[in-house]
């Protein structure tokens, strides 16, 4: 492997002094319980031998804002209950600059997004690459080609006295009006009026669009395309978090949020990731999209699509945007069948 990556590095024009798990970019990571809370700190360093742009997005260094650690308890994983945003790729202003040899170190509390209520032994292990650009890519601007590094560290802590920990919190959201009809052609706004018609007849194409999507889940090149190899037990997969995310449309009353309260200036929206949250949060980009699908391009439908996806069928964010979904549909197609966007695409293309 190490022969691999030194390969890697020579063709690549980055020299690197490998780390011990084998990347230029590695971790080291701690978790204590502190009063009512579990905190972790992560410290990140350069091991190559010139400066490179680290990624803060989907790390602890933009704070708890996606899920990048796992959390389990005697091996049974814990439910992410954390925000999860959908955002525009990412721009300098989220990289930071780590020069050879230097760290850079964050903190963040999971028990802001994990519910830990039982004494035992539980499992930390960091989820996620890290990503990074050398300082000629960045110069260049070549965000969409993004190096990574995979790290594997984990650590391993005994808690008692758990039911003294603090829970993650929701947003609540005042509702400015609620109707009560079918959810499939309503829904609930809060904090006023941004054009609600838009995202509501945005809305109104879910149910039916979302049928049509089920339906041609199948052994085609549509599905292919955006899931990858078919086998029938993958394809069953995609069609029941279609049929979820039909049913929760269907069946509960669902709220869309305007200026999310955590939105940021590239973000589109956020929500949380579950089986049952009801509440989108929508961001200043969301506003200026069409309201209909257009195939891969930026549309309100497609975006309450992508956030439903994680809210009411629990799907993850792995790969962002048309080009890196077909990759992960070809590379992973067990992991495309976990991410939102591949749901998002193969739905719009069908519109």
């Amino acid at each position: 492997m190490k022969t691999l990556l030194s390969l890697f590095c020579l063709v690549t024009y980055l020299t690197c002094a490998l780390s011990a798990n084998g990347w230029p970019v590695s971790l080291d990571m701690a978790c204590n319980k502190a009063l009512s809370a579990v905190a972790c700190s992560f410290e990140f360093t350069n091991n190559a031998n010139e400066d490179l742009y680290l990624l803060k997005r989907n790390t602890p260094l933009e704070g708890l804002r996606s899920q990048f650690v796992s959390v389990s308890l005697d091996g049974h994983p814990l439910q992410y209950e954390g925000i999860i945003m959908y955002s525009l790729p990412p721009t300098k202003d989220e990289f930071v600059l780590l020069k050879a040899g230097e760290s850079i170190s964050a903190s963040v509390q999971i028990t802001d997004a994990f519910s830990i209520d039982t004494d035992g032994l539980y499992t930390v292990q960091y989820s996620r690459p890290l990503q990074y650009l050398s300082v000629n890519e960045m110069s260049a601007m070549s965000t969409g080609k993004l190096r990574e590094s995979f790290v594997r560290e984990s650590v391993h802590i005994h808690l008692e006295d758990t039911s003294l920990l603090s829970r993650p919190k929701e947003q609540k959201v005042e509702i400015d009006y609620t109707v009560y009809i079918e959810s499939c052609t309503a829904a609930s706004f809060s904090n006023g009026d941004r054009n609600n018609s838009a995202t509501l007849d945005a809305h109104k194409r879910l149910c039916a669009g979302l049928d049509k999507a089920k339906g041609a889940v199948g052994n085609n090149t549509r599905y292919v395309t955006w899931f990858g190899a078919y086998t029938a037990a993958r394809a069953a997969i995609a069609a029941d978090t279609y049929s979820k995310m039909r049913t929760g449309i269907g069946s509960k009353s669902l709220t869309y949020y305007n200026n999310g309260p955590l939105c940021k200036s590239n973000w589109i929206a956020y929500t949380y990731k579950s089986y049952s949250q009801t509440v989108t949060y929508l961001c200043n980009l969301y506003y200026d999209d069409p309201t209909a699908c257009r195939g891969t391009a930026y549309t309100k439908e497609g975006t309450l699509v992508h956030e439903w996806a994680h809210a009411l069928a629990a799907r993850d964010d792995v790969a962002y945007g048309p080009s890196n979904c077909k990759s992960l549909a070809k590379s992973n197609p067990d992991n495309a069948l976990r991410n939102a966007d591949s749901y998002t695409y193969f739905y719009c293309e069908g519109r």
